[in-house]
């Protein structure tokens, strides 16, 4: 495709490429509590338990998912978001959790909240998804909708104190503005 518009000046719709059904598989490690989660694309998600170095990490669940990457479709701009490995529906379960309350402010009351969840789910070394990746993601999933009441919110993992405790679906199809 060739860009019409420079990407620097272009004011991006975005649309999903690369799409990929699959898992999204989260494993724990017992000896420090932590947690890590990746994205499968095999028929059937892997059970295996396995060491890695002082790690002994266990399958802890899985569940169907989707990933994607996004391309402006007037100026072919892309955006590759390997850092997320699902979108998972915050069902606000807990008033303290920080996804809960960027979902409870007054311009994001009537919001769906929705959890980028990256890769190092106890982020013990920092790691979460990009902010590129969040900017547009939320771009994409708010550029058509028409009624301004209604609003997706895409925001990342680290704001969840208890990964463990945090309830919400994660989302096997990616087409919420489909609910709308």
């Amino acid at each position: 495709m060739q860009p019409k518009i420079a990407p620097a000046t272009c004011s991006h719709h975005w649309a999903m490429v690369n799409q990929r059904g699959g898992f999204l598989v989260v494993e724990g490690c017992f000896h420090c509590r932590n947690r890590i989660s990746f994205f499968s694309e095999e028929p059937v998600p892997p059970v295996d338990d396995y060491r890695e170095g002082d790690h002994f990490w266990s399958h802890l669940g899985s569940f169907q998912a989707s990933k994607f990457d996004l391309r402006c479709e007037k100026c072919g701009a892309e955006v590759a978001i390997p850092d997320v490995m699902a979108l998972l529906l915050c069902l606000k379960c807990n008033p303290d959790c920080g996804v809960y309350k960027a979902g409870n402010t007054p311009e994001n009351r009537k919001a769906w909240v929705y959890v980028a969840l990256c890769a190092h789910t106890s982020h013990a070394g920092g790691a979460c998804v990009s902010n590129t990746g969040l900017e547009a993601l939320n771009a994409y999933f708010n550029q058509d909708l028409h009624d301004p009441s209604k609003k997706i919110l895409i925001v990342p993992c680290r704001l969840r104190p208890f990964v463990d405790t945090c309830e919400g679906v994660v989302l096997a199809d990616v087409g919420l503005t489909d609910l709308y």
